[in-house]
C-alpha cells in the first residue's frame, strides 16, 4: 500500500510538467493534422471532434513509436474534450481502491452530480488507437458520454 501511495505522490509532483506538456502537444498535433486554427482546440475541443475523426479514420500505424505518439495525443484530446464538455479538469486520481487510482484522469465534472465520476483518457485512446481502420472517434466519444450520463443517474 505504501508503494501505491508513493506512486500517487510522485505523479502529483509530476502533474504540472505533465499538464504543461499536454497543452503545446495537443495544439501541435491538431496543427500537424492540418486543422486550423489549431490553438482553438484548447477552448473548443468539441468542435474539433469531427475534424479529428476525419483525419484519423484511415490512419495506418507503422510502428510502436508512432502508436505511442498517437495514443498520447489522442488521450490529450479525449481528456480535453470531456473536461470542456462537462466542466471537468485533469488531476491525479488519489481515491484508493478506485479503478483509476494513481492515474492522470479527467473528472470533477460540474455538469454531473456524482463527484467521483472520472475517466482515464489514455485508456480510451488506447481502445481507439488499437482498433483497426476505419476508426470512429466521434462514436467513441458519444459512447463514453452516454456511459458517464448513465453512471451519473445510477
Amino acid at each position: 500500500m505504501q508503494a501505491q501511495e508513493n506512486n500517487v505522490e510522485k505523479r502529483k509532483g509530476e502533474f504540472e510538467a505533465f499538464y504543461n506538456g499536454l497543452i503545446p502537444s495537443l495544439v501541435e498535433f491538431v496543427d500537424r493534422l492540418g486543422i486550423k486554427p489549431a490553438h482553438e482546440v484548447l477552448n473548443h475541443a468539441i468542435q474539433f471532434a469531427p475534424h479529428l475523426n476525419a483525419a484519423l479514420r484511415e490512419l495506418r500505424i507503422e510502428n510502436e513509436q508512432d502508436r505511442i505518439w498517437l495514443l498520447t495525443r489522442v488521450g490529450y484530446f479525449v481528456g480535453e474534450y470531456f473536461a470542456q464538455k462537462h466542466g471537468g479538469c485533469w488531476y491525479v486520481n488519489d481515491l484508493e481502491g478506485s479503478r483509476y487510482f494513481g492515474r492522470y484522469v479527467v473528472g470533477r465534472f460540474t455538469s454531473f452530480q456524482k463527484a467521483t465520476l472520472m475517466l482515464d483518457p489514455f485508456e480510451l485512446a488506447n481502445r481507439y488507437v488499437d482498433s483497426p481502420p476505419p476508426r470512429h472517434l466521434e462514436q467513441l466519444l458519444e459512447e463514453v458520454d452516454a456511459e458517464l450520463r448513465k453512471a451519473n443517474s445510477d
